[in-house]
């Protein structure tokens, strides 16, 4: 049995494969392989090279966000929004990890902000999240 492909959480089931064990049903294309296997990003990819992964999914490092929260500052993906893209794939996750995703999705497309660096800067992730959604359980 092949070894499934992984994303964050996601573990990939493809239609047509004996083994469902995952929790992500792809439908597009299978991947085949990851994009930058020592990247920072390691997106499989199908045997075109496209990536197997939504746009719109806040795992995705270059997510299309479509609803924001202001926080000083910096507008953050809402996590409301965020965590419907799980709830709409039948994925089980916690509003923290839902948060450490969209921080690491801040952290890639707010590196060169001044007003993000100065916003996390000597902060732990769990401070970050405290401050940014005070009602999330860490």
């Amino acid at each position: 049995m092949a070894e499934k492909f992984k994303y964050g959480p996601l573990v990939y089931n493809c239609f047509g494969e004996e083994d469902d064990s995952g929790n992500y049903w792809w439908a597009g294309n299978p991947p085949v392989a990851y994009e930058e296997p020592s990247g920072p990003y390691r997106i499989p990819v199908d045997e075109n090279g496209n990536q197997c992964l939504p746009g719109d999914c806040i795992l995705h490092p270059n997510c299309r966000v479509e609803e924001w929260e202001s926080f000083e500052l910096c507008k953050i993906p809402s996590l409301s929004w965020c965590k419907s893209w799980f709830d709409e794939n039948f994925l089980v996750v916690s509003d923290y990890a839902v948060c450490k995703y969209i921080f690491r999705w801040c952290d890639w497309n707010y590196k060169s902000s001044a007003e993000w660096l100065a916003l996390k800067k000597n902060k732990t992730i769990n401070e970050m999240i405290g401050e940014i959604w005070p009602d999330v359980q860490i």
